[in-house]
Order: C-alpha cells, then sequence, then structure tokens
C-alpha cells in the first residue's frame, strides 16, 4: 500500500472509531468516573501539548495497536498529581525561575496550575488501569472494524468482503472469490488491493487471525482446534500468521488478554 493509501486509510478507520458506540458510551463513562476529557490521537500526530512542558503536568496516554503497532493514542487530558512534590504553585514558579523562565512563561504555567484536574498518583494510576483496558478493548474492535467494507468501495470488493468473511473456515481460491465478486482473477486482485491496501491472501489470513482471536478467548480451546476451525491448513501457517498480525503467538495473546498489564508505580 502506498503512503498516501495508508494515511487515508488510517484516518477512515480514527473517523469511524470516533464515531462509533462504543467510544462515545465509554468517553462519558471515563468523563464522569474520573472528571476529564477522553480523546484519540493519531499515533503519527501524537504529541504532547502546550501544557505538557511544565513539571507539573502529567499525560496519560496509552497506545491503541492495529496489526500488532501502535496506530493510535487513547489520551485523558493533561492533569496535575497532588503528591508528586509539587503541591504549591510558587513551588513549580521556584523551580522555572532557576531553569530561567520569564515573568510570561510564569502567567501561562499559572494558568494551567490552576486549570488542570487535581488526583493523587495512586488514582493517576488507576485511571492510567482504566485507560489500558479500554484501549485493549478499543483494538479488537478496530480490527473488526478493519474488515468490514466502507461505502466508497467498488461493489465488486464488498462481495468479496462479504464471501470471505461467511466462509472463512473453508479452502478458499482466488478464483472462487473473483467469480463471486463478478469480476475476473485479475481484475479482482488489482481493485481488491487499491480498496482494502491487502492482497487477497493477506487479507483472509489476517481474518483468520481475528476470528481466530476470538475463539481463543474460550478457556477450553485449544489452539491447534483453533487453527483449523478458522481454516488454516497448518499449525505453523497458522502460528505464522498470528504473529504477523498480532506480533504475538497465540499462548502468548492469550495470557495477555486473560492478564492486561498494569502501569508500573
Amino acid at each position: 500500500m502506498n503512503t498516501a493509501s495508508h494515511t487515508q486509510e488510517s484516518a477512515d478507520l480514527v473517523t469511524r472509531l470516533l464515531h462509533s458506540d462504543i467510544f462515545e458510551r465509554y468517553r462519558e463513562a471515563f468523563r464522569l468516573t474520573t472528571g476529564c476529557a477522553l480523546r484519540i490521537v493519531r499515533d503519527e500526530l501524537h504529541q504532547h501539548g502546550s501544557a505538557a512542558n511544565y513539571a507539573f503536568v502529567t499525560e496519560l496516554c496509552v497506545p491503541v495497536p492495529l496489526s500488532g503497532r501502535p496506530f493510535i493514542h487513547l489520551c485523558a487530558e493533561p492533569i496535575r498529581i497532588s503528591n508528586k512534590g509539587i503541591s504549591k504553585f510558587e513551588d513549580a514558579a521556584r523551580q522555572m525561575l532557576d531553569e530561567g523562565c520569564t515573568p510570561a512563561d510564569l502567567r501561562a504555567a499559572r494558568h494551567w496550575f490552576d486549570k488542570l484536574p487535581v488526583m493523587t498518583l495512586d488514582r493517576a494510576h488507576a485511571v492510567e488501569t482504566m485507560l489500558q483496558f479500554f484501549a485493549a478493548q478499543l483494538s479488537e474492535y478496530a480490527e473488526r472494524l478493519f474488515l468490514q467494507s466502507t461505502d466508497c468501495e467498488p461493489e465488486s470488493v464488498k462481495r468479496a468482503r462479504q464471501f470471505i468473511l461467511g466462509h472463512l473456515s473453508e479452502p478458499m481460491a482466488l478464483e472462487d472469490v473473483s467469480r463471486h465478486a463478478g469480476v475476473s482473477p485479475f481484475h479482482f486482485c488489482k481493485v481488491f488491493k487499491r480498496a482494502t491496501g491487502m492482497t487477497f491472501t493477506e487479507f483472509v489470513n489476517r481474518a483468520r487471525v481475528e476470528q481466530a482471536k476470538r475463539l481463543l478467548l474460550k478457556p477450553q480451546a485449544r489452539i491447534t482446534e483453533v487453527a483449523y476451525d478458522v481454516g488454516f491448513q497448518s499449525l505453523s501457517q497458522f502460528n505464522r500468521s498470528f504473529r504477523r498480525v498480532t506480533a504475538s503467538s497465540p499462548t502468548e495473546y492469550r495470557t495477555q488478554v486473560r492478564k492486561p498489564a498494569l502501569v508500573a508505580a
């Protein structure tokens, strides 16, 4: 996929996430629970705001991965931690003066010091843990959205997506899918890659991995059985495809989703 297509595709996916019911409901629940606003920031645009240069500011941001790599960050608005060593603005002002800051810098800093929500360090850790749990859920949702068709796609690609997702457990040939899509195999390959950013084989493997991830949540499901249930012809092929999509093995993934990592103090 070329850079322009990838950037547009990422932007479209972020827009769909922002308008999704799951994000809207969590954003409101997060605001009511913590008193902080929540936002999504695209990974390539992720940068600290104007308040982040001050020592008394803490930003709680966690990455949301897609295909094993961060593509957005889930961020709470900046906060001030009450027991971080700067409990009064005078403490921050002395530190800034020692660093050569101007009176104008101090006035701007005072604005942020008074404006930021205040939390204890323990509460900030709890809030960051909440973000991590939701980031994991949002990542799973983003993966499913990535495989769904969009209104701007050619009809042949929509039909192909629908056919592929409905027959993942079965052997699948390019000729069969292109015939279902109503175009020649050669034309299908060009149109499908242009619309999805993936080859036919890449899309099928990714869709199978997504289905496998859901099956792996069942404690009684054996990894070998999951591999064959979603259409892979061998365990080695399943393991390679799974690691390519998630950056982890099926066993590692199962462990991660059962025991989400907590933020270190």
